[in-house]
């Protein structure tokens, strides 16, 4: 099983990074598996969406995670708002995913997620690769909030964003 996965990483990280932008602020397509073991590509998701990616090891994803379900939650509905989190571990020592999986449990959340361990898709999104990173996409697939890094006012800028989307 473990063999079957890393490889259908390989594939999916091969095929991620052959994508390009057709716009300068266009969101990168992904394809990438959550942790349930599905497929889910962001060409595929429909609405506006958090996208946010986060490793186990990084002290401000887990304080900004809680902060990112609360907007879930509260404009789910009323601007058809999705959080999309993407784990980033690589495998070394314990797997990725149960490096997010227990992460997620310390901090209290149940949340799908998915797993780039390669990097690709946050390579795509932020070359620098800094965690968090943190992206707001309109329902018409652009980036109309991105932070990279843990700032003191993410989540207040971010809920600004939110509340222009139409």
């Amino acid at each position: 099983m473990k063999c079957k996965l890393t490889s259908a990483y390989v594939v999916i990280a091969i095929v991620s990074s052959i994508m390009l932008l057709s716009a300068a602020d266009k969101a990168p397509n992904f394809a990438l598996i959550d942790n349930t073991g599905q497929y889910v590509m962001k060409s595929k998701l429909k609405g506006n969406m958090i996208i946010s990616f986060w490793a186990s090891y990084c002290v401000p994803c887990k304080k900004e995670m809680p902060e990112l379900i609360k907007f879930e939650q509260k404009y789910g509905k009323d601007k058809n708002l999705k959080l999309i989190l993407i784990n980033v571990d690589d495998n070394s020592g314990k797997s990725s995913q149960t490096k997010a999986d227990e992460t997620l449990k310390s901090i209290g959340i149940s949340h799908t997620y998915l797993m780039d361990p390669y990097q690709v898709t946050l390579k795509n999104y932020n070359p620098k690769i800094s965690v968090p990173a943190t992206y707001l996409i309109n329902s018409q697939g652009f980036i109309v909030f991105a932070e990279m890094g843990a700032k003191e006012d993410t989540i207040e800028k971010l809920e600004k964003a939110i509340n222009e989307l139409k």
